[in-house]
């Protein structure tokens, strides 16, 4: 998950961010939220803690973005962003193979989900999306998001099965992908105790979808 290292253009207040030095501060601002965001969680994050900490002035921060639902907005898109981007790396390798793209997009969700800074990130985001209004939105248009990028590539494996099959089968797959943040955000020595887990998981979602080992 690239995208908790490297912030990427986001929308910010109308006319601003529209030059270099601009786009600069933005991915700053957006970097030390996200920061704050996954160790301390939102209660921390507000527009003066994230000021404080990169040594610019409240009016400043206040230029880019308004609010503290403004900041927190261009966290979610900007993680989705860097999904979207990734993936689309991943897919580009197997451009006439819908199988292979659909098995390198979910190694690559399987790896992301091992990452202490992505698991910290969902546990924060859920959490806050069971009592946040805009949290709650933010989360329900992002799986809807990665529905659809599934959707689309199972499409092509499955080009005779109907929209509703599609979805519900791409959102199965999603439900088990999700859990693994919490079962890897697990102690090292309850992990070890199964060798070959990834393995596992990923020749079940296989099986699960209709897609073979040698597809």
């Amino acid at each position: 998950m690239n995208q908790l290292k490297k912030p990427h253009r986001t929308k910010t207040r109308s006319g601003t961010a529209v030059r270099g030095r601009g786009q600069e501060r933005v991915a700053d601002i957006i970097q030390m939220a996200l920061t704050i965001f996954v160790e301390e969680g939102l209660v921390s994050l507000t527009t003066r803690r994230v000021a404080r900490e990169l040594d610019i002035s409240i009016g400043n921060l206040l230029y880019y973005f308004g609010t503290k639902e403004d900041l927190l907005q261009a966290i979610i898109e900007h993680v989705v962003r860097g999904y979207d981007e990734g993936l689309t790396q991943e897919s580009k390798l197997f451009p006439h193979s819908p199988p292979k793209r659909f098995k390198a997009f979910i190694r690559y969700i399987i790896s992301d989900t091992k990452k202490p800074e992505v698991q910290g990130f969902f546990y924060q985001f859920w959490g806050m999306s069971t009592h946040n209004e805009l949290a709650a939105k933010l989360r329900e248009d992002m799986y809807r998001h990665f529905n659809e990028q599934a959707t689309e590539i199972l499409a092509g494996v499955h080009p005779k099965m109907s929209a509703a099959e599609l979805g519900a089968l791409s959102l199965s797959t999603i439900t088990v992908l999700e859990g693994l943040h919490v079962v890897y955000g697990s102690s090292d020595q309850f992990l070890e105790q199964y060798p070959g887990f990834d393995d596992l998981i990923y020749s079940q979602i296989l099986r699960n979808v209709g897609i073979g080992e040698d597809d």
